[in-house]
């Protein structure tokens, strides 16, 4: 072998192991390479924080480039990417009011995502994105003139949009069924048994052969709204099968505390469920500390959870997916290959079907609102729309484009 040759081939196996430390250059520009070792072992000096982004966590490259909106662990995230993607401002709402905080259901045959509110004065409201020309109008009562009151989470199932509420005081919750041509609405689940449900936070269905089923989880977040209405029932995650007519509890609050985010994968084999971290919520009325005025709510994990589904759209084998870093994994959706994106206080977090963590949407890269709330994460949830992903950040909504469609259609 050639003297340089020779020189160059012990050079090349050097490279991996000098590269392993540090941010990995590459020809995108809004993209941070990131080498997967660092999610586990960093240096003797690291030190993070619960309260922080990962990207601030002492010890890594706390540049400026921790502010690129795209963080990719492997080729696969950055393959996702359009070449020239960017966090592309969308909307900002007029009045500084929070149309885009919950929900992010692609509706995607009218070119439409249709979003929640966040709760001002115990009151929030769905709100209807148009893509083709970036308009948002207000959804505050459906045509026929029922109110879907504290809307939360939903999805779109054969043509019509599928809406979790937690009602309030007058108005029990209930998951709402509206056509997105005309408007009109109808509850179809707001009871069990003659008691109120708790609080539906989101909902997905499944398919499996002529059968199809509507999950949803239910948790007690409408006692906010109802103002002194405990609720009656356990937490649990429900079934409801049209066909047969029945509303049956999947899973108990002894396998999941307070279940969040629920979704199915494309073909129904695979039920998703996040469950909700302990949060002082003052005047919340669960399980009140001896040593504070607040009170105590939520389980001690921020937890993924996967089950297997059976043909007969029961759940069951039980596995921890993944833990968030910071914060709920509130938003929650599947692509066609099976990927799990989750809303977390990093971002947007992209995992693989094993788990693995594929990257991630910076939230430290979206502006942060100017509203009286201080503490408002600059985004909650998002939506899956072909070859985009639609960010719902609070005031804001942006955008940011895929070099394909990852999903084809939504359910």
């Amino acid at each position: 072998m050639h003297y340089l040759t020779r020189i160059w081939a012990h050079l090349a196996l050097l490279i991996p192991l000098v590269a392993k430390s540090f941010a990995v250059a590459v020809a995108h520009q809004n993209v941070l390479r990131l080498n997967p070792t660092l999610l586990y072992n960093i240096s003797t000096n690291f030190a993070g924080n619960s309260s922080d982004s990962f990207l601030q966590t002492t010890g890594l490259d706390n540049s400026t480039a921790m502010m690129r909106p795209f963080i990719a662990y492997d080729d696969e995230f950055e393959h996702l990417l359009a070449k020239d993607a960017t966090l592309e401002h969308l909307y900002t709402n007029p009045d500084n009011k929070p149309v885009a905080d919950e929900m992010g259901i692609w509706v995607w045959d009218h070119n439409e995502v249709w979003m929640s509110s966040s709760s001002v004065d115990n009151i929030s409201y769905t709100s209807i994105l148009d893509l083709s020309d970036q308009s948002v109008k207000p959804l505050l009562v459906s045509s026929n003139g029922i109110p879907i009151l504290n809307p939360n989470g939903g999805g779109y199932f054969n043509g019509k949009v599928y809406i979790a509420g937690d009602g309030n005081a007058t108005i029990p919750p209930a998951i709402y069924e509206i056509d997105p041509v005309t408007l009109d609405a109808r509850i179809i689940i707001d009871s069990y048994f003659g008691l109120r449900l708790n609080g539906p936070n989101d909902l997905t269905w499944g398919c499996r052969d002529n059968n199809s089923w509507l999950f949803f989880t239910d948790d007690p977040l409408s006692y906010y709204y109802s103002k002194g209405d405990f609720p009656t029932i356990p937490d649990a995650t429900w079934r409801w099968d049209p066909k047969e007519e029945t509303l049956l509890p999947v899973i108990d609050r002894t396998d999941i505390l307070i279940p969040n985010g629920i979704r199915v994968n494309k073909d129904s084999t695979k039920l998703y469920v996040t469950d909700t971290p302990s949060t002082q919520v003052p005047g919340s009325g669960f399980e009140q500390t001896s040593t504070s005025p607040e009170q105590y709510y939520g389980s001690d994990t921020s937890a993924i959870y996967e089950f297997d589904l059976g043909p007969d759209g029961f759940p069951y084998n039980k596995r921890l997916f993944g833990i968030t870093q910071r914060g709920i994994s509130d938003g929650l959706h599947l692509d066609d290959d099976g990927r799990i994106w989750t809303a977390e206080a990093d971002g947007i977090v992209i995992r693989s079907s094993s788990g693995k963590v594929l990257g991630m949407i910076n939230a430290l890269a979206i502006q942060r609102p100017k509203v009286a709330d201080s503490s408002q994460l600059p985004l909650q949830n998002f939506a899956l729309a072909g070859d985009r992903i639609i960010i719902l950040a609070y005031t804001q909504i942006y955008q940011v484009r895929l070099s394909h469609a990852i999903v084809k259609s939504m359910t």
